[in-house]
């Protein structure tokens, strides 16, 4: 039987998913589809928000925009999970392109899934991170009379609900934040709070000192050669397996510059060395 969707046929829709790419490449689609419940083979991952789904048989479509990865640390991903839901807190470090934001949105979907709130929030502005975190936990912004809180009432109204409820703040990039938003977080962490939070070379002070930390290690060789493969078949680029060793040296273990090797090939430029911090 096929369903049509939006004028789509459903054979035509999961084909469409069928052919997105693998890898800690993300790769994203114009059509907006939400919250994906499957459960695909050899720890593939797929990162939705939440909307109004359509079942197709025992496939569920979404209506957002679904992001689908492979997810090469299942090991590190169940042992955050688990230090958050023992009301713990961690500290993600790797240098940079070493897939944390891919790891993290992995832990983001999975608490989703089993229905928690997440704040998943970016540096930005002091106040623009309450009012971020507020929204997305569903903390009122303004008082009875309608005025904006200020920074301070936000704190208290956000640590309030934090202490009277189960939800997780994530954050990328902490090493960017203020060291007065930092301190906020320390006192958080006093209140147990969950929070994971994501950091390249942080500095050993404030939030950093006393959070147990998970540094990210180098891929495998067989991930950044799969990596590298899937990136080369999009790119339409014939490698030789001594031509993908040559790249594979230069990116060390790390996804981002596994990628970027492809391109530089793809354009014809010629690089030598690499800028990763493997000794």
């Amino acid at each position: 039987m096929v369903i049509a969707i939006n004028g789509v046929s459903s054979i035509s829709l999961i084909a469409a998913i069928l052919t997105m790419s693998i890898g800690e490449l993300v790769v994203r689609s114009n059509k907006k589809v939400n919250k994906t419940e499957i459960e695909p083979p050899d720890q593939t991952v797929s990162t939705p928000i939440n909307h109004p789904t359509i079942e197709i048989e025992d496939l569920t479509v979404s209506t957002e925009v679904t992001t689908s990865f492979r997810l090469y640390r299942q090991t590190e991903l169940n042992r955050i999970i688990a230090s958050l839901l023992a009301s713990g807190s961690l500290l993600i470090t790797g240098e940079e392109g070493c897939g944390k934001s891919v790891l993290i949105s992995a832990v983001v979907e999975k608490l989703q899934g089993d229905g928690f709130v997440v704040a998943h929030i970016e540096p930005t502005t002091p106040k623009q991170m309450l009012l971020e975190i507020a929204y997305q936990l569903g903390v009122e912004t303004q008082s009875l009379e309608g005025k904006a809180l200020s920074a301070e009432q936000l704190r208290r109204a956000i640590a309030n609900y934090l202490e009277n409820n189960t939800a997780f703040l994530v954050i990328d990039d902490v090493q960017f934040c203020e060291a007065k938003f930092r301190m906020w977080l320390k006192q958080l962490r006093k209140l147990q709070v969950p929070m994971l939070l994501l950091a390249t070379n942080p500095p050993r002070t404030d939030i950093f000192i006393n959070i147990p930390r998970i540094e990210l290690q180098p891929l495998p060789e067989y991930a950044i050669r799969e990596l590298m493969e899937q990136a080369a078949l999009e790119r339409g680029i014939n490698l030789k397996p001594s031509e993908l060793s040559k790249l594979q040296e230069r990116a060390g273990g790390n996804p981002m510059l596994a990628q970027r090797a492809i391109e530089e090939e793809y354009l014809g430029l010629e690089v030598e060395g690499a800028d990763h911090d493997r000794s």
